[in-house]
């Protein structure tokens, strides 16, 4: 299992949306993230450069987190056109 830590910005960003309880619920299940497992979310792993991260996608809600050791930091999160800037 892992330990989930979200930036402040992106705390900030959940507390402004509507279904903010929603969206904390589906990022909880990250705790049992394994790279070949999907866990009923949208997770994708990047190319290139950045390989060690991964964005989650929930409804028009992006995510981007990179795993340490056991350990998963969430440090950005936006709508999709705002999130990869």
């Amino acid at each position: 299992m892992f330990e989930i830590i979200i930036n402040k910005r992106v705390n900030k960003f959940i507390d402004s949306l509507s279904n903010s309880e929603r969206i904390r619920e589906k990022l909880k299940r990250l705790i049992y993230f394994k790279s070949n497992q999907k866990l009923g979310l949208d997770i994708a792993r990047f190319k290139g450069k950045q390989k060690d991260r991964y964005r989650v996608r929930i409804g028009e809600v992006r995510f981007i987190f990179q795993v340490i050791s056991n350990k998963i930091f969430i440090d950005a999160g936006d709508y999709r056109g705002r999130v990869y800037s």
